[in-house]
């Protein structure tokens, strides 16, 4: 699935998306990216710091991350990152 076909309405909808990043639970990088979820608790500073981890995830394990997975992360943080902006 590339990431144009990917389409939020909601934060459940992302989260969704984001448990596909997750579908190898016995790799590290799946660790990882659900460790950074945690910092997500619907406050602001929670998201920013999210979007922190998640991005510190993704950048030391760019090379243990598939092409799809990739698209997703890539996907999800411009999402976010849109939604940070207009907050």
């Amino acid at each position: 699935m590339k990431e144009e076909n990917y389409q939020i309405t909601s934060w459940l909808e992302y989260w969704k998306i984001f448990d596909l990043l997750n579908s190898d639970n016995k790799t590290d990088i799946a660790v990882k990216f659900k460790d950074s979820h945690k910092y997500a608790n619907g406050l602001t500073d929670g998201w920013y710091e999210f979007k922190l981890a998640f991005e510190k995830s993704l950048n030391a394990n760019r090379q243990n991350v598939t092409e799809e997975q990739n698209h997703i992360a890539n996907f999800l943080l411009t999402t976010l990152n849109k939604s940070l902006t207009n907050r």
